[in-house]
C-alpha cells in the first residue's frame, strides 16, 4: 500500500469517526452529510490544483536560466517553438498528493450523499 493510499484511508476513517461522534452528540444526519460533502469538494479541488501545478501552463512565458543551460533569450528573441510544444504536449502527470485528494474527496462525497439520503 502506497503512502497516499494510507493517508486517504486514514482520512476517510477519521471522517467516519467524526460523523459517528457528531451523531452521538445528536446532530442531524443532514448536517453530517452536508459536512462530509463539503469536505469532499474541498479535497477534489485540492487534487485538481495539484494536477494543474504539473500542467506546464506557463511554458514559454518566463525565461529563467538554469545551471548548465544556454543563456536566456533576450526580450526580442523568440522562444524555441518545438521545445515549448514538446513540454506542453507531454502527458498529464497525477502525483501522489493529487491522487490522495481525488480518492479521499470522492469517498467523502459518496459518504455525504449516503448520509444525506438516510
Amino acid at each position: 500500500m502506497n503512502k497516499w493510499q494510507r493517508w486517504a484511508t486514514g482520512t476517510v476513517a477519521g471522517g467516519l469517526l467524526v460523523a459517528l461522534v457528531m451523531k452521538i452528540l445528536n446532530q442531524p444526519i443532514m448536517v453530517i452529510g452536508n459536512l462530509l460533502f463539503m469536505v469532499g469538494l474541498a479535497l477534489l479541488v485540492f487534487g485538481a490544483v495539484c494536477i494543474l501545478l504539473k500542467g506546464h501552463l506557463f511554458t514559454g512565458w518566463r525565461h529563467r536560466r538554469r545551471k548548465g543551460e544556454d543563456p536566456a533569450p533576450l526580450p526580442g528573441e523568440k522562444v524555441g517553438v518545438r521545445h515549448v510544444a514538446s513540454v506542453k504536449n507531454a502527458p498529464i502527470t497525477v502525483n501522489a498528493p493529487a491522487r490522495y485528494g481525488l480518492v479521499s474527496g470522492a469517498c467523502y462525497m459518496v459518504l455525504g450523499i449516503i448520509f444525506t439520503i438516510l
